[in-house]
């Protein structure tokens, strides 16, 4: 795409069209348990968003090796350095553009993006900035009724500090106190997964059969919503999960509360089929945050729907055995609890690409999760050029490497007098 803005805010993708949060926070439509043929989600290359053209185009004939010459591209003028890093600064660095950076993108044109950029990084207001986009994408902050909702904003703010790589945000196994010292963290599981073991993270996004807690972590980490590719997240077996999610069609459907269309329609099995697979990862959590050991995720017989006894909510698996286990599936890899499921995500190229459409949301003013008007092409791209800082980057190398693609920058800068 060299010598072509990519648009930023102008290709609109297409929002998944099951929403747990719907009807009462109940999105009832799809899932299904691994059948063979599902892809590992550590593939290079990961498919694009949902309703992406992912076809290529050969040339119409004859052999083009060594013909086309690279489009050579105009320098940055300097109005157009001042706008890029002018919008960047506030999101990034937290502050305006100094006098001084001024001057220097005057003298360095845009030699100066990649400059500044890096000095921004080591400044104590990035690590703010970072806390704020995540806080932001969770929905935690504060603190409430003796839950420390800052403990997901205090870990990023220490991963950014201490430059560790960014994959932590998903696997450190301790939590970050405001005076930034290393804790347990506070919901008693006897593991620890990021930012999503956290009361604050569970409380945030509690619900019925624990859909807006799988939905928000696809969602922030790997911007996806559900029904999402196949490859990615292959769908459980119709017969693992309870009846009410067995269904495709108004006909199958055999629970009352559903036959009229509840949450998102009698066809529930499209979404539940992988909905259900990352729901389980959090069936020993109830509605205080609070891991419990006697958790057993089956349905309440006095309760509301997708309502287990005491706090807790519901398992999308029919088994008593296997609703009231951790075990679970995770873009196609079994694992036995949230923690072995954030490993998978973290490994996942949808991990990179996610953090860079997040990035790009935060600066840019963009609506963030599954519906970024972000071209998933330019995503790939900047999920590859991530890929190959090192095998764990920092979140320093990552906004570096994002802000100064070159598409990134052309696409901003687009129609700057």
């Amino acid at each position: 795409m060299r010598g072509q803005a990519v648009g930023l805010g102008l290709v609109l993708i297409a929002a998944s069209g099951c929403d747990p949060t719907s009807a009462g926070g109940n999105g009832l439509g799809l899932p299904d348990q691994p059948t063979g043929g599902g892809g590992d989600s550590g593939e290079a290359g990961a498919p694009p968003e949902t309703g992406a053209d992912t076809g290529t185009t050969e040339p119409d004939g004859g052999d083009t090796t060594g013909t086309a010459e690279p489009e050579m591209l105009e320098p940055l003028t300097t109005a157009e350095v001042e706008f890029y890093l002018g919008r960047l600064a506030p999101a990034l660095a937290g502050r305006s553009l100094t006098y001084e950076e001024n001057l220097q993108i005057e003298a360095e044109g845009d030699a100066a993006i990649s400059t500044l950029l890096t000095n921004w990084t080591a400044e104590p207001g990035f690590a703010e900035a970072m806390r704020n986009m995540v806080s932001t994408d969770l929905s935690v902050s504060g603190e409430r009724d003796g839950v420390d909702f800052e403990l997901p904003g205090n870990l990023v703010a220490q991963i950014v500090r201490d430059s560790l790589p960014w994959s932590t945000v998903l696997t450190a196994d301790y939590c970050v106190t405001a005076d930034g010292e290393m804790t347990d963290c506070d919901t008693g599981a006897p593991y620890e997964a990021g930012v999503l073991a956290t009361r604050a993270f569970l409380i945030s996004n509690k619900g019925r059969f624990n859909l807006g807690r799988a939905k928000k972590m696809l969602e922030v980490f790997a911007c996806r919503g559900y029904p999402m590719e196949a490859d990615i997240q292959t769908p459980l077996e119709k017969e693992i999960l309870i009846p009410m999610f067995r269904a495709v069609t108004p006909d199958e459907q055999t629970v009352e509360e559903a036959e009229g269309g509840f949450g998102n329609g009698a066809g529930c099995y499209t979404c539940h089929a992988q909905f259900g697979a990352h729901a389980q990862l959090f069936v020993k959590f109830d509605d205080s945050g609070t891991w419990r050991s006697d958790a057993h995720g089956l349905q309440d017989p006095e309760g509301e729907l997708g309502r287990s006894p005491d706090g807790l909510y519901a398992s999308h698996f029919d088994d008593p055995e296997a609703s009231k286990s951790e075990f679970t599936w995770m873009f196609g890899q079994q694992v036995g609890n949230l923690r072995h499921a954030t490993e998978v995500l973290a490994d996942s190229p949808l991990f990179d690409q996610c953090t860079a459409k997040n990035l790009l949301a935060h600066a840019f003013g963009i609506e963030s999760g599954t519906s970024q008007a972000i071209d998933p092409h330019l995503a790939i791209a900047l999920g590859e050029a991530i890929d190959g800082i090192s095998d764990e980057p920092t979140l320093q190398e990552i906004v570096v490497t994002v802000f100064t693609h070159e598409d990134v920058v052309r696409a901003a800068v687009a129609g700057v007098e």
